[in-house]
């Protein structure tokens, strides 16, 4: 696959880490890259143009050369346009930054992205300069195999070990669901056939069919999804977290303002850099 990706910055170094995440994955040579800077009100045009040609130096390969488009406004609005008008795979970004990404570290603009981006968000930080750790929190809904399929498409390219991660809350979500499987690990909740261990099964099977260098880890946690998902990162040293954009949709009214954020945590409070899938058609 030719991934078709969008790079935005908005000229401030930190924002190079999102081509440095590009290298980590090994996707700047097969990928084809659109660099976007977006200008801000009030603020002057020639360090973000000086640093577009900087990133489109950097991404060239022989015969290829990314292509620069500058827009003004502000970063959320101009981001959503450019990704709305043109038909990318992926919008990947600086976690931190100055100007209008600056709000990435306030959840704000990241969330507004996350929520209404017709494709996949990269969020960069703590690029390493190889990707080795690749962790996948799946919640057992109809879009996690294409989360993990997409999971281990950037994997496969870097090598990176993938762990499947699920995480069950310590609070049942239904009557029905059995005491014992709190204290099931990966391992026990797939010898019984759980609901956890059945979508544990599939994720560890598509993962097996990406043909990784490495085979994947299953993972079972018990407790508040974010609390636990952070402790897996922190525990094992995990470099990229992905995420599936949308909450179960069997889940209730109630449970819905609490599933819609865990990724607006997630993507605002891990140490790592944050990938959230959008499943096709959804």
């Amino acid at each position: 696959m030719v991934w078709r990706i969008l790079l935005c910055s908005d000229g401030s170094p930190t924002a190079q880490a999102g081509a440095s995440m590009l290298e980590a994955l090994g996707l700047g040579e097969e990928s084809e890259v659109v660099v976007l800077g977006v200008a801000e009100p009030g603020h002057p045009n020639e360090p973000l143009e000086r640093a577009l040609a900087d990133l489109q130096s950097r991404l060239s390969v022989p015969g290829r050369a990314p292509e620069v488009r500058l827009r003004q406004g502000h970063a959320a609005e101009e981001i959503l346009a450019e990704a709305e008008g043109y038909g990318f795979d992926l919008v990947v970004v600086g976690a931190h930054g100055r100007r209008g990404l600056t709000r990435f570290r306030l959840g704000s603009t990241a969330s507004r992205l996350a929520r209404h981006l017709p494709t996949s968000l990269l969020a960069c930080r703590a690029v390493p300069a190889a990707l080795d750790r690749v962790l996948i929190s799946t919640s057992g809904e109809a879009a996690s195999l294409e989360t993990v399929r997409t999971g281990a498409s950037l994997a496969l390219r870097s090598g990176a070990l993938v762990t499947l991660l699920h995480v069950m809350s310590q609070v049942a979500l239904t009557w029905e669901s059995p005491s014992e499987d709190l204290a099931d690990t990966a391992e026990t909740a797939m010898a019984r056939g759980t609901r956890e261990g059945i979508y544990l099964r599939q994720g560890l099977l598509t993962l097996s069919r990406a043909g990784l260098g490495q085979p994947p880890v299953a993972r079972l946690r018990h407790g508040l999804v974010v609390d636990e998902v952070m402790a897996e990162i922190r525990q094992v040293g995990h470099q990229l977290l992905t995420i599936g954009a949308h909450r179960q949709p069997e889940a209730s009214a109630a449970y819905a303002p609490y599933l819609d954020d865990i990724a607006d945590r997630l993507l605002t409070h891990a140490p790592c850099s944050v990938l959230i899938v959008r499943a096709t058609g959804l």
